[in-house]
């Protein structure tokens, strides 16, 4: 049988031009040291680098890997060098967003190669078929968001000249209604998500990439669509009890398509699921020769 895949209309099947992984809030700690006192942080990413060199293995890696924010939990200089040799060889390129766990001198030092620079950064990344923007949102010192005015002009610089195929943008507090207590008061505030809506509006931003909430969910910013990536370590309950906050040892990452004319976000969960069933290609060309489409 061939291996191309098959539609319903005959057309040609829809194949990404980008495959993007999303990463979030690996809160990486000390050695030793466990994330709350009860996770190992490193494990849990491991176990979704070892996902991704599986997909890798079968022809599915991704071509870039992005994590926004909250790399380490305590701005430890070893926490960030374990980071990159975890996911060491996956994809072409990483590109790394810093968040309020991180301390920026350390995430620019060992990430960015610029020891010395204690202001935001803005990271650009023109790749063909796609531009990546980064902001920094973090305020040192806190766990709330701001974007700076100067940081908003740059990034309305940068976008002033759109890119083939246009941009996304990553930052880590996400531009959108917080779910839970802590992150009502540790959000973006609200100004800088109308002045991040006002920027974008207009331009060739086709989505904005964030993380933060340690649990993936999606949104609107003005209409730029809004992608939250899971954390590799916990997920923040939405449904506790009014006022309170909770979460749970989980661990899962947003797999981001991005076609010409379109943008497709999957979550996907590291959690040791049992799999119910595989169909090989045979398998598959059996099921779809079972239900013929009759030609309109």
């Amino acid at each position: 049988m061939t291996t191309a895949a098959r539609t319903p209309d005959g057309e040609p099947a829809e194949v990404p031009d980008l495959v993007i992984a999303h990463l979030s809030d690996t809160h990486l700690t000390s050695t030793g040291v466990r994330y709350n006192g009860l996770i190992d942080p490193q494990l849990a990413l491991l176990d979704v680098a070892a996902a991704l060199r599986a997909a890798k293995a079968d022809g599915r890696g991704p071509d870039i890997i992005v994590v926004s924010g909250d790399l380490t939990d305590s701005g430890d200089p070893a926490a960030y060098r374990r980071l990159q040799a975890a996911l060491d060889g996956i994809a072409p390129q990483v590109i790394y967003a810093t968040g309020n766990h991180d301390v920026r001198a350390v995430f620019h030092a060992e990430m960015l190669g610029a020891a010395g620079r204690t202001d935001p950064m803005l990271q650009v990344f023109r790749l063909p078929g796609l531009r990546i923007v980064v902001l920094d949102s973090t305020v040192v010192g806190a766990g709330h968001g701001v974007l700076t005015p100067h940081h908003l002009a740059e990034l309305t610089a940068e976008l002033g000249t759109p890119h083939p195929g246009g941009s996304i943008v990553v930052l880590h507090h996400a531009p959108l209604a917080p779910v839970s207590p802590l992150l009502t008061y540790f959000a973006l505030d609200r100004a800088s998500r109308r002045a991040l809506a006002a920027a974008l509006d207009g331009t060739d931003t086709r989505m904005v990439l964030a993380g933060h909430h340690h649990l993936a969910g999606f949104g609107l910013l003005g209409r730029i669509p809004v992608a939250v990536a899971p954390s590799t370590a916990i997920r923040t309950d939405p449904l506790a009890p009014p006022g309170h906050e909770r979460t749970f040892r989980s661990a899962g990452f947003n797999l981001v398509n991005v076609y010409r004319e379109d943008i497709t976000v999957s979550v996907v969960p590291v959690d040791g699921a049992q799999e119910v069933f595989h169909l090989d290609q045979d398998g598959c060309a059996a099921v779809i020769d079972a239900h013929p489409v009759d030609p309109i």
